[in-house]
């Protein structure tokens, strides 16, 4: 069985998976008659595109290289929006045509799906610098990579750029990245925007990978209960 085929079965039960969030998202709009949360859909759907990407890179990988290269990059473009979903529960507050509960609970729901997006595509990608390169600098990838995708998200919720940007209005966007770059002092905040971003979204992904890695296999636990010690 080729490589790419192993992804196929996570990629459509993540897929799958939105269904539990935008069910709550389309049964708020049909409860309280508003569209305030409908652009969480759009949202959603962004923070899927690069599961989809990097599933498409891995798949084209060993026959076509150009178009892996393309997707990978796509990927890389894309997933800032994934992470971003956390963003949006500055959203929320009591508005009193539904229970606040609800509004917690559909946006908590919808962050964990895209972490879990963006996690696992990050995981893929990393598999194939682990087995290029080494798994050193696998780590150091995963690391650079959130980095940049906090940087992404920053330029998303604050300066309001999109994704799709970088074709559209490529010497807008860079130029604004310019002088942000040039002038790290004059724009303290943004870094500290970043790099808090950063460190929350390389311990989240370390946890997650502690855990699928074998957390409970290290604790001596298994499905027929805790081993037994003579």
């Amino acid at each position: 069985m080729k490589r790419w085929q192993l992804f196929w079965g996570p990629l459509y039960g993540l897929t799958l998976a939105a269904m539990l969030p935008a069910g709550l998202v389309f049964f708020r709009m049909m409860r309280t008659h508003r569209l305030m949360y409908g652009f969480l859909l759009w949202n959603l759907f962004l923070a899927w595109l690069p599961l989809v990407f990097a599933w498409l890179s891995l798949k084209a990988a060993s026959r076509r290289p150009f178009l892996a290269l393309l997707s990978a990059l796509a990927w890389l473009v894309f997933l800032p929006n994934a992470p971003y979903l956390i963003t949006d529960l500055v959203h929320l507050r009591p508005f009193g045509d539904i229970a606040y509960f609800y509004d917690v609970t559909m946006l908590f729901i919808l962050t964990l799906t895209g972490l879990a997006y963006g996690f696992v595509s990050l995981r893929w990608m990393q598999e194939v610098v682990a087995l290029r390169w080494g798994r050193g600098l696998s780590y150091l990838f995963a690391v650079l990579v959130l980095a940049l995708s906090s940087f992404g998200i920053y330029l998303g919720r604050f300066l309001r750029w999109n994704s799709w940007d970088i074709l559209v209005h490529p010497y807008a966007l860079f130029g604004e990245i310019a002088v942000l770059v040039h002038h790290p002092v004059r724009h303290a905040s943004t870094w500290a925007h970043v790099a808090l971003f950063s460190v929350a979204l390389v311990f989240s992904y370390a946890l997650m990978v502690y855990i699928i890695s074998g957390a409970l296999r290290y604790g001596n636990v298994s499905v027929n209960g805790p081993s037994a010690r003579g």
